[in-house]
């Protein structure tokens, strides 16, 4: 909370805040700019709610900020955000909310690009700006991305960054530095239903590798028949 109110009093005085370490989630509606204004009112209200269901995926309140570009969001979370909990629990609750919200929708139906990073980002008096936070605009625009979303259709397509993904695999292995990110993957593809893949994303003269995979909107798993808390006489 001090953080946060020094903050302010320091855009109050006009002075820039120092750049800080964040986890970035850019969000970015597929086809916007082609929907009817009425349409694009509800994507723009459902976008918000699916900033909700990220922060609730990440199970206690956090603090974050939220970057408005129209057809998009970047949403800005604590540096120290745990990335298997963005993995595992986030981002699938992300992807079913969608479908869930599909159904019925009409011309309203919202498909959502996704990128996760990892890095830092400085507030002005005007918003957030950093290298990082361009490269995650750079890779939600990019042709490889929309490509992916194109060939594997899906409510949710993401692209992890290098960085991200390095955290990940490393946090997986307890810290230890990931030269083999095998678990990482087999963690993608039991929660998301997809494997990553990695790679190379160009716009204009910026060149990086991230890694990509659609997210299954799939609902979550019930506990199997006969399991543990559902014997037959359920004690």
């Amino acid at each position: 909370m001090a953080t946060r109110l020094a903050g302010r009093l320091a855009r109050l005085a006009g002075r820039d805040e120092r750049p800080r370490a964040v986890v970035l989630v850019g969000l970015d509606i597929t086809g916007f700019g082609r929907r009817a204004f009425e349409d694009q009112r509800r994507l723009r209200r459902r976008l918000y709610a699916a900033v909700g269901v990220l922060r609730a995926g990440l199970g206690r309140p956090v603090p974050h900020d939220v970057l408005d570009r129209g057809d998009g969001v970047l949403l800005l979370l604590p540096g120290g955000t745990d990335p298997l909990r963005v993995i595992r629990t986030a981002l699938p609750a992300l992807a079913r909310s969608v479908d869930d919200g599909n159904r019925g929708a009409g011309e309203a139906t919202m498909l959502l690009r996704c990128v996760v990073h990892v890095g830092h980002a400085q507030r002005d008096r005007w918003g957030w700006v950093g290298d990082d936070v361009n490269l995650v605009f750079r890779l939600l625009d990019s042709r490889t991305l929309k490509l992916r979303r194109r060939e594997h259709p899906a409510a949710l397509t993401v692209a992890l960054s290098e960085p991200f993904h390095r955290l990940a695999a490393e946090r997986l292995t307890g810290g230890a530095p990931a030269d083999d990110d095998q678990d990482l993957r087999n963690l993608v593809k039991e929660v998301w239903q997809d494997r990553l893949t990695r790679d190379t994303f160009r716009v204009k003269e910026f060149e990086e590798t991230a890694w990509t995979a659609s997210v299954a909107g799939i609902p979550a798993r019930p506990p199997a028949i006969g399991g543990p808390g559902n014997e037959k006489n359920g004690t």
